[in-house]
């Protein structure tokens, strides 16, 4: 038995959209964690009686993500963000998975991209390719996939095999508990057609205060784990006069450099995120 896990906090019209996807998949039961919600997710819930509704004080995601693993009953778990959309046939997809790989080490990631109904901008394409976000380009075998890709906004495992999320990291902490699992034998396997779409918008502010998080949890998760520590990101550092002529050159209308440009911003808010989260307290 499959149980949907979905987190969620202040994003009732999406939330709407993902549990009426999620209707038409028919998965055996599916249970939201509403993290301390202020808008409209109580009535959201309410309006779908077959989901299994728990709410907790806000104490973010990882504790999410446990609480609905724990109240949970099937011996397959698959986490959905509730932004994501599914697609027909995602659940089924990871359905047949695990029935073709009973293995308790065996898990599956699932695909996100871009709700088609979204105007997707050029920085949200250079996000999904080059950018910070998903990087199933990356991917070199699908039968073989790295410990950091378990993204856990489309993913599935074995109950059994899962241990908790960390909830001391606010992002990061899917990536942290791949790192965990993969000591213990973790085969993660990639199927793109276990699609899911992403119902958000994204612009290059938002990205800039997303990576700045993203650097202070790095230094969280460096801390506690300091064999993964490793270089920032491979993003193309151009400097800050190159930047800041790069800038003009959008402004003006010339935008062969935005990529390079959201680059240097992103590369630029990790480290400012980073050094913030080292300094001794």
């Amino acid at each position: 038995m499959l149980s949907v896990v979905v987190p969620t906090r202040d994003r009732a019209s999406v939330l709407q959209r993902c549990l009426a996807a999620l209707e038409r998949e028919r998965p055996a039961e599916v249970v939201v964690v509403d993290d301390g919600s202020t808008d409209d997710t109580p009535d959201v819930l309410g309006r779908h009686p077959w989901v299994h509704a728990v709410r907790q004080g806000g104490a973010g995601r990882s504790a999410a993500k446990n609480a609905g693993v724990e109240v949970a009953s099937g011996d397959l778990v698959l986490f959905l963000d509730d932004d994501v959309i599914a697609t027909p046939g995602l659940v089924g997809r990871h359905e047949r998975h695990h029935a073709r790989h009973p293995e308790e080490h065996e898990a599956l990631l699932g695909r996100v991209t871009w709700a088609p109904e979204l105007e997707i901008t050029r920085h949200m394409r250079w996000l999904e390719r080059g950018g910070p976000l998903f990087a199933y380009d990356q991917i070199d075998d699908p039968d073989d996939v790295s410990w950091r890709f378990l993204y856990t906004a489309n993913a599935s495992l074995k109950r059994s095999f899962l241990q908790p999320f960390d909830p001391a990291l606010p992002i990061y902490e899917d990536a942290e508990l791949g790192y965990r699992l993969s000591r213990r034998g973790l085969r993660l396997r990639y199927d793109p057609d276990a699609l899911g779409h992403h119902l958000r918008v994204e612009t290059p502010d938002l990205t800039e205060r997303r990576m700045d998080e993203v650097g202070r949890a790095a230094a969280l998760l460096h801390a506690k784990w300091p064999e993964l520590r490793e270089p920032p990101p491979s993003m193309r550092l151009i400097g800050r006069l190159k930047a800041a002529g790069a800038a003009g050159l959008s402004r003006a209308g010339y935008h062969a450099l935005d990529d390079r440009l959201d680059d240097w911003r992103a590369a630029r808010a990790y480290a400012r995120g980073y050094e913030a989260a080292s300094r001794p307290r």
